[in-house]
């Protein structure tokens, strides 16, 4: 569970026809967490027959695990929700007295349409507000027969498999292009274990890591007295690597210095340390990565384009978790349970009577939410938020959600919102995906910025808002934080930090559900009396009370 990375730019899409795509259906959240990332092929489409979804059928499979799985929730009608494959698009039919479905978040009572273009990142459909799949389109090619490590059933996650059975055991240069935090390193230990050099450790070095002034003798030794404290002779990395494979991560901010050299070494064969006047013979093989767009750094010329023709000998470019929609609900189900059981906190995830009260319905929309956000830190942001909420629900009696966290995952919700009805008119909005024309928001790990705001007026300093202000701010808004970051003049991200990191704060989540229950009653259930007397966000308080199964 270590090393997970993501892509840049212009991720090259899916190279498959409409016509001969094939389909299936991810199981994204169930409260059985054991179903989450299951599989239905629907390959009966492509013969012209209908799929039926309900509580008893399709059955899913686990990616590379033997045994089947029903939705099997009783809150799921058995009276299906119905498929069928016509010119190249998807029509959806709900039963009449069935569940409630949901595509994308908006109700649908009648057909429905899916197209193409939106069904290669996925398709998000909700059940009776109880279980979450994706339907997704997939090439039409065998599926990978090797894991690699790698969790995902996504199009994009197989694609990447398949480069890498087409390239490990060929002894060229690869290079893996995406964007940060997009398992590149993954990838590349991958490529090496399914090689004729598995036998041998792979060597993994971060050039952005090196200073420029050691950056030669580091990747290609240096003789005793080569320079001031060079006690003795130095093996450099490709040395150490010799008869087995180096990993060059951030390849695009090598020195030009480095560049030279690396050609040589490419060309050659041969690395030559600092001080030495005799090369040295090496059998290395190198795979280099990059989130850098190197098409821009070559018309900059600061990266040389012999060198990319080079370390290109085979290019994998990883897709951004964003674009692999239908892997999202298991890795972070696989990443919340790995965090959860380090800290010996399962009873949080688990169904029946050890989960926490109210905790179904609140991993429901967390895992909702996860779905519509756009992932800018890719799989390395998710592995950060899982362990956030698992240390936030340390030794808790109820689970909850970080509030900048859930703030954070909810902030592109408006904009999926207002984009909706549009991406549900046309054929051509389906492929205008929210991910692609929504505002990233920050990561969790990023300070909030303090830029102008509409109206061009400058935005004050969150250090300059003493917490006497915030709690008046607060009081006078009625606990609407939005309201309340309006008229602070300041962002609602900072407003977030500030509120989280505020004992006086209240936060819903922190609660107890005795407390909320005494008040539902004394106040006859009214929201906004609640909030008076609870002193916290409306928005977030209506939450809780609906996660709680309260009124």
């Amino acid at each position: 569970m270590q090393n997970e990375t993501t892509m840049w730019g212009n991720v090259r899409a899916p190279g498959f026809s409409v016509q001969a795509s094939r389909y299936a259906l991810t199981i994204a959240y169930h409260e059985d967490w054991q179903r989450i990332g299951a599989t239905a092929y629907l390959d009966d489409l492509s013969k012209g027959k209908s799929v039926a979804v309900s509580r008893l059928e399709p059955e899913f499979q686990l990616p590379f695990l033997s045994g089947g799985y029903l939705l099997d929730d009783r809150y799921v009608s058995r009276k299906p929700l119905t498929i069928e494959q016509l010119n190249g698009r998807l029509l959806l039919t709900p039963h009449p007295e069935g569940s409630e479905v949901r595509v994308d978040g908006q109700v649908i009572r009648a057909h429905h349409y899916v197209f193409e273009e939106a069904l290669q990142q996925g398709v998000v459909i909700e059940l009776g507000q109880r279980v979450v799949l994706v339907l997704h389109s997939l090439a039409p090619e065998n599926r990978s027969p090797h894991m690699h490590r790698m969790l995902g059933v996504s199009e994009g996650v197989e694609s990447v498999r398949r480069s890498i059975n087409r390239v490990a055991d060929l002894d060229v240069p690869v290079l893996i292009r995406g964007e940060t935090g997009t398992g590149k390193e993954l990838v590349a230990s991958a490529i090496h274990n399914a090689s004729l050099r598995s036998q041998k450790p792979l060597l993994a070095v971060n050039v952005g890591a090196i200073p420029d002034t050691l950056a030669i003798s580091e990747l290609f030794g240096a003789r005793k007295g080569s320079f001031t404290g060079a006690a003795r002779d130095k093996p450099g990395y490709f040395v150490q690597a010799d008869n087995s494979t180096l990993f060059l991560d951030e390849i695009g901010d090598a020195p030009d210095e480095v560049q030279v050299a690396l050609l040589r070494t490419l060309e050659t064969g041969e690395v030559r340390p600092v001080g030495a006047t005799d090369s040295v013979k090496v059998d290395v093989r190198l795979i280099a990565a990059t989130d850098a767009n190197l098409e821009s750094k070559l018309e900059a010329q600061t990266f040389r384009n012999p060198l990319l023709q080079r370390l290109a000998g085979f290019e994998i470019w990883l897709p951004p978790l964003a674009q692999r929609k239908a892997d999202i609900g298991l890795l972070l189900a696989e990443f919340l349970r790995f965090e959860f059981d380090a800290i010996g906190e399962q009873r949080h995830y688990q169904s029946g009577a050890e989960a926490t009260a109210g905790s179904d319905n609140l991993w429901y929309r967390f895992f909702r939410l996860a779905l519509e956000f756009a992932w800018p830190g890719n799989i390395r942001q998710m592995r950060n938020v899982a362990r956030q909420v698992a240390i936030h629900n340390r030794q808790a009696m109820v689970t909850s959600i970080p509030f900048r966290i859930e703030a954070m995952l909810a902030e592109t919700r408006p904009a999926l919102e207002a984009a909706g009805a549009a991406l549900h008119s046309t054929s051509d909005s389906a492929s205008n995906r929210v991910s692609n024309t929504a505002p990233v928001p920050a990561s969790v790990t990023d300070d909030a910025h303090d830029d102008d705001d509409e109206r061009g007026i400058p935005r004050r300093k969150p250090s300059t808002v003493t917490e006497a202000e915030l709690m008046s701010m607060l009081e006078q808004q009625r606990w609407d934080l939005k309201n309340t970051a309006e008229h602070l003049n300041i962002s609602r991200a900072a407003l977030y930090k500030m509120i989280e990191a505020n004992p006086r704060v209240r936060k819903a989540g922190d609660i107890s559900v005795e407390e909320i229950q005494q008040s539902h009653i004394r106040c006859g259930g009214n929201l906004e009396r609640m909030v008076e007397e609870l002193k916290v966000s409306g928005a977030a308080l209506k939450r809780r009370i609906r996660e709680l199964g309260i009124g």
